[in-house]
């Protein structure tokens, strides 16, 4: 092989060289584009996420919250309710916030402390009427407490059959329940008003069993 030859030859792998080296470096910026695309990329959605979680949280608005538990029927006042700040996005127009909406009406259900407010809860008029029991303690929940839901059944002892009068009532108040499983315990329950005398009528004959329900 010539002495011209080699020269050729060796220009030729050279050029391959520089060929490669320059397709990798070419590579490399290529990479490092994309790199810099996705870190900005990354960096304005991290900013977006930041600016509307701050946006939604100067929405947030005040509403009207139970700060005591309010048992069914009960007239609504100042001692009982409290304004909260609260952060409800889109469906804050679910929920109470004016004063008049509030104070003044009763409570169609009984509430717990904490309980937000919604049109539901609150009307103008309760058509619900608090009627005291003297019930058997064995004819009572053992853990029966204020607020909680019960269904009154009566129990005739004559035709030896059992009727459920009254389903879903919210006991109003509860005495103290005697551990003597033959005393009386007093218990305050909230009726319909069409349903009083049916319940008072029934109690005359110590029929009456509270049944306490999970909601």
């Amino acid at each position: 092989m010539s002495h011209t030859s080699v020269k050729i030859e060796t220009s030729m792998i050279k050029l391959k060289k520089n060929r490669i080296q320059k397709s990798s470096q070419l590579k490399l910026k290529n990479s490092q584009k994309i790199y810099m695309i996705a870190g900005l990329v990354t960096s304005l959605i991290a900013s977006l996420a930041l600016y509307l979680n701050a946006e939604q949280a100067g929405k947030r608005q005040e509403v009207w919250v139970s700060s005591t538990s309010i048992a069914a029927g009960q007239i609504i006042d100042e001692q009982n309710v409290e304004l909260t700040r609260v952060d409800l996005g889109q469906v804050a127009g679910s929920y109470l916030n004016n004063e008049s909406e509030v104070i003044g009406k009763s409570a169609l259900e009984p509430l717990a402390p904490g309980h937000l407010l919604r049109p539901e809860n609150i009307g103008i008029k309760s058509n619900l009427r608090n009627v005291a029991l003297s019930i058997s303690n064995g004819h009572l929940p053992p853990s029966l407490k204020t607020n909680d839901w019960v269904d009154i059944w009566f129990s005739d002892p004559i035709k030896m059959s059992s009727t459920l009068i009254i389903p879903k009532t919210s006991v109003v108040w509860v005495d103290e329940i005697n551990s003597n499983f033959g005393g009386v315990t007093t218990v305050v329950v909230a009726v319909p008003e069409a349903n009083v005398l049916q319940l008072v009528t029934s109690a005359r004959t110590d029929g009456i069993d509270l049944v306490q329900r999970e909601n």
